[in-house]
């Protein structure tokens, strides 16, 4: 009896919003209280009357993601806080729309417009729309990181000012939102990404590669650059190959200029018109690489030390700053990180047999 209550009253409540929520309540605390259990903090006030807010949101998180489908007869604000943690947004207004502050400019999301945005480098979200009805899609910012690491082959710790507006009209805008449009069915409702860490992992990743590639922001003139001179000079090429076929071994440029053929000098000027960096810094960078795919290899059972001193990292605390600053995130991190994601795979695995 009391199971057929809860069916019926899951019926009805699905009815009222079109989906089957998660959490839902008729006052702004609530809603507060319930995204943060399941998110994190932040900052929040209605824009109206906070005992007379009804709300409802199908909320899930799985490894870097958070999707939740949300509908609220009420207009509210956000703002992160310091302590929020740090993502990559994608707001999908349905009705409504999603107003967010950059800067001096405020810029809304609606049919055929959604935002993007680090939550920490925008200020207040305005929530309107009377019923409001969105999908908001959240990516660890770490992943974009990492990201950034694997295409720019040198970590960058500065703001990438992304322009938050994507035109669903355009080619880049259709193909970011298509997949985060995707990444949020599959989640909606309980739906089968949530069993799914590795399909998780990949279009996480996925995801952040299109917005850093595609979308507008200070580093989107990088990469226009970067198609136009596809073809390296041949002693930048030939110094690359070298330093890729013998990464393990113990050299130094003048031994790479050397085994080239061109000077140290022209080595050097090679490297910083075509990579944008010194041949020194990307041997550093490709070899930093290793040691994140080592760790994040599950079977790998050499200590972090080992793994370190096997690609020519010596001291702790240099490198442990030099890792976070590329992937953000500690080494141990990561080791956990795979480790579970390891775990998490095997589980669905043996439940599926």
């Amino acid at each position: 009896m009391v199971w057929l209550r809860s069916q019926n009253s899951m019926r009805a409540r699905e009815r009222d919003y079109g989906f089957a929520p998660t959490h839902d309540g008729d006052d702004f605390e609530s809603m507060v209280q319930a995204f943060t259990a399941g998110y994190g903090v932040f900052g929040a006030k209605p824009l109206g009357d906070d005992r007379a807010f009804a709300w409802a949101t199908d909320l899930r998180t799985s490894g870097t993601l958070t999707v939740a489908h949300s509908a609220f007869q009420s207009p509210w604000q956000v703002r992160t806080l310091d302590e929020t943690p740090q993502h990559l947004a994608f707001y999908i207004p349905h009705t409504g729309s999603v107003q967010v502050s950059v800067g001096k400019r405020v810029v809304e999301g609606g049919a055929g417009r959604i935002i993007i945005a680090n939550n920490h480098e925008v200020g207040d979200r305005v929530i309107q729309g009377e019923p409001h009805r969105s999908d908001c899609l959240c990516l660890d910012w770490k992943v974009v990181r990492r990201t950034l690491f694997s295409l720019l082959e040198t970590p960058t710790l500065e703001s990438l000012d992304l322009e938050p507006v994507v035109d669903l009209a355009t080619p880049s805008g259709r193909l970011i939102g298509n997949l985060a449009q995707t990444i949020v069915q599959g989640m909606r409702n309980g739906g089968p990404l949530l069993s799914s860490p590795l399909a998780v992992s990949t279009m996480s990743e996925t995801l952040a590669d299109l917005v850093i590639r595609f979308a507008q922001h200070r580093l989107s003139g990088h990469f226009q650059k970067r198609k136009v001179s596809e073809v390296a000079p041949w002693h930048v090429r030939r110094a690359i190959d070298y330093m890729h076929a013998n990464i393990a071994e113990p050299f130094t440029m003048s031994m790479v200029a050397d085994e080239v053929g061109i000077s140290l000098r022209a080595l050097q000027t090679g490297f910083k018109a075509f990579r944008g960096t010194s041949p020194g810094a990307y041997l550093r960078t490709i070899r930093l690489k290793a040691v994140h795919d080592q760790l994040r290899d599950p079977f790998n059972q050499q200590t972090l030390r080992d793994i370190c001193t096997m690609w020519g990292f010596f001291h702790a605390g240099r490198f442990s700053a030099i890792y976070r600053s590329a992937f953000g995130e500690s080494p141990r991190d990561t080791r956990l990180r795979a480790t579970f994601s390891s775990a998490s795979t095997a589980q669905a695995f043996s439940a599926s047999l």
